[in-house]
């Protein structure tokens, strides 16, 4: 049986003992949990984003120039997602410096003809989330957030819990 370590807190709100705690407390209880996976690892830097503007970029026609707001500091951000929403639409922000361990990348300053990008709009498979995580090859775009789930600037994982989790194989 697999259980979600988000949903058994839900469940028990005055649970204290982290995944790891819990799994011990579950095998010590004659539960075996065979496996702790967790879900979304590297998101802790992420944060809710708001598109304020679009532009195409200078010297490459596939790709456009988006300015965001990450709650009181706008930055402009290189992206070639196809699904990038108008100005007002919510995404997920990695700023520089932040790991994504789902593709295994560290985000640094990259010239991108001419312009540097200040961070990256991410995906569902950037993020280690769902099916999308296992999928290979062409990403259908970056994640697109409902609108009021949160004001930019809110951690990501605050905003969308279901973005880090552990899941215990018991």
């Amino acid at each position: 049986m697999k259980a979600s370590y988000n949903w058994i807190r839900a469940l028990l709100p005055d649970l204290t003992a982290s995944a790891r705690d819990l799994a011990d407390r579950f095998t010590r209880a004659g539960l075996e949990v065979e496996a702790l996976t967790e879900y979304g690892a590297g998101t802790e830097a992420l944060s809710v984003a708001e598109v304020r503007k679009l532009e195409p970029h200078p010297t490459r026609p596939k790709l456009r120039l988006v300015t965001i707001d990450r709650g009181g500091a706008e930055q402009r951000v290189v992206c070639g997602a196809p699904n990038v929403p108008d100005p007002g639409g919510l995404v997920a922000f990695a700023p520089l410096g932040a790991h994504l361990p789902a593709v295994d990348m560290t985000l640094t300053p990259r010239d991108i003809g001419g312009v540097v990008s200040e961070g990256m709009l991410c995906s569902e498979r950037e993020l280690g989330l769902g099916a999308a995580a296992a999928a290979k090859g062409e990403d259908p775009g970056i994640l697109i957030l409902p609108k009021g789930i949160a004001a930019p600037g809110t951690p990501l994982r605050k905003a969308l819990p279901a973005v880090h989790d552990f899941v215990l194989d018991i």
